[in-house]
């Protein structure tokens, strides 16, 4: 009865050793170069995300709305004009330069960014100027094979 049931457990551990190599035959590991592919990509989208977020920052420090404008998403430039987008900034404040320091991705085509604002303020006190820096999330979107801001209004 003993050898029975020692050949009956050896049977059972040899079935069990089998099903887990089956398993675990479908599952290849990704290759170094498929992992170092992955985030070569990944640092190329953020770039490319970032070189634009900087671009429609310079075009607004500079006042060039119609620039900036160019910036916004497809589908906010079929809905609002070049004037209506310019229309929703005021004179009080001037834009001296951003910070990205945070860059959030949603999924291939949707990415949150964080940047410092620094601003000049001219409302407070008459005459005298305040600096001031600021944080802002901006929500951009990737569509027709570019990132594009995402203005909310």
């Amino acid at each position: 009865m003993r050898l029975f049931r020692f050949f009956g457990v050896m049977v059972l551990t040899l079935l069990a050793l089998m099903v887990t190599l089956a398993i675990g035959a479908d599952q290849q590991p990704v290759p170094p170069a498929e992992t170092a592919s992955a985030a070569e990509s990944l640092q190329a989208r953020r770039k490319a995300l970032e070189q634009r977020v900087t671009a429609k920052w310079d075009a607004l420090i500079r006042r060039d709305f119609a620039a900036a404008y160019s910036f916004t998403s497809p589908a906010y430039r079929k809905l609002y004009s070049k004037e209506r987008f310019q229309s929703t900034f005021g004179n009080k404040v001037g834009w001296k330069r951003i910070e990205i320091t945070k860059v959030d991705f949603k999924g291939d085509d949707a990415a949150t960014v964080g940047l410092n604002l620094y601003v000049v303020y001219n409302g407070f006190v008459e005459g005298k100027p305040i600096d001031m820096k600021t944080y802002v999330e901006e929500p951009w979107v990737y569509a027709e094979g570019q990132w594009w801001y995402l203005m909310e209004n």
